[in-house]
């Protein structure tokens, strides 16, 4: 009802305010003229001549003509005039070509009495001149039909003709010639005066200008004639024509102004909140239309401006609360409310190993973008290497490089391997990778050719290979082993003292996110930071849960003793809505009394308890500076891949031979413990076993010193 109403309110209010602007604006539109106009039309045509007949003035022997066809134009000038706007009048002058070609082939007798063939040929050439008074009605705007009457003249109508001998090839007529009768230019009479024909036709007008001023006319004209075109004779003349006329009217109204016409939206907004979950949506107001016309000499112009008022309903984001508990998870289980995490620390002088070997991606020749690269040696610092084992690995090349450049009659031995499953052991694949290692030392530290050599010759797979058909044992054969009888380029990185983490108490948090909004939560993210450095991080979908957090060694040695943990809990919503909740957790870091001295080994071959003359040589430095009274760990790993048992027993095999070789070279009264084998955690220095270089360093056996920090 209330739509019908203002459905109602609109027509009385717009249509008075068009039929106003009317008033100003008055035009004259052609469909209120009787249209006057003249033009021309040019127009292709086609012939046929229809009947059977022979010139009297030129007969032939036998056969009378039967017809003919050919090609003509017809030019015409026109005047046509509206009775109303769907019939006018029409009244043209046409001159139109009718010439016509005419054969005839004749059996007769020749001289001697043989039997031949004969061609009779006809050409007729006139022009007919006349008018045409069409009726045109316009049956669909703009599809016109045309009918009517034409009348006109003949122009020197003459005639040409002659007959020639076919067949045979040979022979002639009586005349003693090929051809006879030949009548040139001859005047055609009989022509009728006037010449009647009817005519029908369609037209399509095509208005050029927007008044009509001019209509251009593509017609197609068809004229039958209403006697013979020769009185007296079988012989009839029809006219089909197709063309174009152009027409200007005479009295085309003057042309519209033009007329541009602009529509202004103006939209006022009506805001209903809703439910955060509901959705947006927009409710179309009515339209309120008011015109605005402002005519010009040049331009009308005519504004609608559409008042409107929508109606929009908005979820409000929702309010959102976090909160965060942090409790200390004990050994035993237990929860502890309020805590200090308390870290042990030592003091640690560890001599970091050299592995020598560079690990390279299946079927590339290029070093891993892994292992440190530089432009140019000064760019190389061993006090930025940070004292890890894999991070001592990372930069071999340029330690190696910096040790050649310092020692310069040491040399070094490279051979390059290939994997014997997934690359078949290729030897030019395993020499392109010791080239590309040898380039390197070449190019970035200048070491000599001549000191670096290639090995080749035999076979291009390791010589222990590893036999584990998986990736893992696919990518550790594929590598650049690097030997020298040098020691010194291969040894351990120089011992540095730092601080580590050995113990942290409690070993797991409990984040307790209660009191944290249950509705219109999408996701979390728990972060705990020091400073500007990420402890650990937990994000999920959806509501928050009480989460667990263990807490590595890795992680003790980023605290710092007297700055804070900060927990901060960030929830989000729908509708972009947030909140956060933070805690503090308090860091204390003690050190103990015990200070380490560690080297750990990592010159085993594959599945070999062997001591290497290098390994031999490290341990006998290291064990000469240990003091009296002190205590000595040997600690076997293995890198917890394939068979267990296996690892384990190998692993007791490399520490009882280090024990051995300790036992060879020790002169002090020390305490060597050598049962310590571990298979279920990484060695220090390892955080995982995702690469070839990280599963060799964990098969290693680490000597732990043990005395009293001064």
């Amino acid at each position: 009802m209330i739509r019908r109403l203002l459905s109602a309110l609109l027509v009385v209010t717009v249509i008075p305010a068009i039929s106003l602007q009317a008033q100003w604006w008055k035009v004259t539109l052609p469909e209120d003229v009787w249209l006057s106009q003249i033009g021309f039309s040019a127009n292709v045509g086609f012939l046929q001549h229809q009947g059977m007949f022979t010139i009297p003035a030129s007969p032939i022997c036998c056969q009378p003509y039967e017809g003919g066809s050919g090609s003509t134009f017809a030019l015409s000038v026109f005047a046509r005039h509206e009775i109303t706007k769907h019939m006018r009048l029409i009244l043209r002058g046409t001159f139109v070509p009718m010439n016509g070609s005419f054969t005839q082939d004749q059996s007769i007798l020749v001289s001697g009495g043989g039997q031949a063939l004969s061609r009779t040929y006809l050409d007729t050439k006139m022009n007919w001149v006349g008018g045409e008074f069409l009726v045109d009605f316009r049956v669909i705007n703009p599809l016109r039909i045309m009918g009517g009457m034409s009348f006109g003249s003949y122009l020197s109508p003459t005639f040409s003709q002659k007959e020639i001998l076919i067949e045979p090839a040979t022979g002639t007529f009586e005349n003693g010639r090929r051809e006879r009768n030949e009548t040139s230019n001859r005047e055609l009479t009989g022509v009728p005066s006037p010449a009647l024909g009817a005519v029908i036709g369609i037209g399509y007008d095509v208005p050029m200008t927007e008044n009509h001023s001019v209509v251009l006319t593509p017609e197609i004209l068809y004229t039958i004639p209403l006697a013979n075109t020769v009185e007296g004779l079988d012989w009839k003349t029809n006219l089909l024509r197709a063309g174009v006329s152009v027409a200007f009217t005479m009295n085309a109204p003057e042309p519209p102004t033009p007329v541009e016409r602009r529509r202004e939206e103006f939209v006022d907004s009506l805001l209903v909140e809703v439910a955060p979950d509901a959705d947006d949506a927009r409710v179309r107001g009515i339209d309120r239309i008011v015109l605005d016309t402002v005519v010009g000499t040049d331009l009308v112009t005519i504004t609608e401006r559409a008042y409107r008022t929508d109606t929009v309903y908005y979820p409000k984001p929702p309010e959102l609360a976090a909160a965060i508990k942090a409790r200390a998870v004990e050994a035993s289980g237990a929860l502890k409310d309020v805590f200090t995490i308390n870290v042990s620390t030592q003091y640690v002088t560890e001599a970091l190993p050299v592995l020598p070997a560079l690990f390279f991606e299946s079927q590339t020749i290029t070093i891993s973008p892994r292992y440190h690269q530089v432009e140019k040696g000064t760019d190389f610092k061993l006090s930025d290497v940070a004292p890890r084992t894999t991070a001592v690995h990372r930069d071999i090349l340029n330690i190696l490089g910096e040790r050649m450049q310092k020692n310069p009659s040491s040399t070094v031995r490279l051979r390059g391997t290939a994997d014997p499953t997934t690359e078949s052991a290729d030897c030019d694949l395993a020499q392109k990778r010791a080239a590309s290692v040898k380039d390197y030392l070449i190019r970035v530290w200048g070491i000599a050719d001549s000191r670096i050599t290639i090995q080749t010759g035999g076979a291009c797979a390791p010589d222990r290979p590893t036999r584990r058909l998986s990736e893992e044992g696919y990518a550790e054969n594929r590598r650049v082993e690097i030997a020298s009888d040098n020691l010194d380029l291969l040894a351990s990185v120089a011992k540095r003292r730092f601080n580590e983490a050995r113990t942290i108490d409690p070993p797991r948090l409990q984040f307790d996110p209660t009191g944290t909004s249950t509705k219109f939560v999408t996701d979390w993210e728990l972060e705990a930071t020091t400073g500007a450095q990420q402890l650990f991080a937990q994000s999920g979908k959806g509501l928050p849960s009480v989460t667990m957090q263990d807490l590595s060694i890795a992680v003790a040695d980023k605290m710092r003793s007297g700055e804070p943990v900060n927990v901060r809990l960030k929830i989000n919503g729908i509708r972009r809505s947030t909140a956060s909740a933070s805690t503090q957790l308090t860091i204390k870091k003690d050190t103990m009394n015990v200070e380490l001295e560690r080297l750990t080994l990592t010159l085993f071959e594959v599945a070999s308890d062997e001591i290497s003359a290098i390994a031999e040589e490290q341990i006998k430095t290291f064990v000469e500076n240990v003091p009296a009274g002190s205590s000595v760990i040997v600690r076997g790993f293995a890198d917890m891949l394939g068979n267990a048992e296996f690892n384990k027993k190998l692993s007791q095999k490399r520490a009882d031979a280090v024990c051995e070789t300790i036992k060879k070279y020790l002169r002090k009264k020390v305490d060597v413990q050598c049962n310590d084998i571990t298979t279920d955690k990484f060695p220090p220095g390892i955080e995982s076993y995702n690469t070839p270089e990280e599963r060799f360093l964990s098969r290693t056996v680490q000597i732990e010193v043990k005395k009293t920090r001064k």
